[in-house]
């Protein structure tokens, strides 16, 4: 062989190279993973959307904050079940049990920073309405 049909090979192999790659199918896990994105997305815009709008009684913020996590309730289910199935894709060996209880520990962490970042918006927007008084005290 010559020096352009080495060439001419070595060119080929390049081009080659170059081609697109095999679009990616998505398996069963990262489809779970993205519904477990979109469902903590959506419970998080719930707690966060309601704290920020949610008329303020004369309540502490962390009673208003739980009416809120109470409101959200459902979102929070939806996350929970996904969240359940998605350690289940993850751990097939997890008895249903095992798989819920890691989704309630999951989810717990999430209700906890939802939860307090309420609070704290609650009693920002509190502050900015000026001086409340909270049922029960006389100040």
């Amino acid at each position: 062989m010559n020096a352009r049909g080495t060439i001419a090979i070595a060119l080929a192999g390049l081009l080659a190279a170059c081609d697109a790659p095999a679009p990616r199918v998505d398996s069963e896990g990262q489809a779970a993973r993205a519904e477990v994105d979109r469902l903590t997305k959506a419970y998080t815009e719930c707690v966060t959307g309601h704290a920020d709008a949610i008329p303020l009684p004369d309540q502490p913020a962390g009673s208003i904050a739980l009416d809120i996590m109470k409101t959200c309730r459902e979102a929070r289910t939806a996350l929970f079940r996904k969240v359940a199935a998605f350690d289940r894709i993850g751990h097939p060996r997890h008895s249903p049990e095992m798989a819920e209880a890691v989704a309630q520990a999951s989810v717990a962490t999430l209700d906890d920073e939802l939860r307090q970042g309420a609070v704290v918006t609650i009693i920002k927007r509190q502050q900015a309405a000026g001086p409340i008084t909270l049922k029960g005290n006389k100040t």
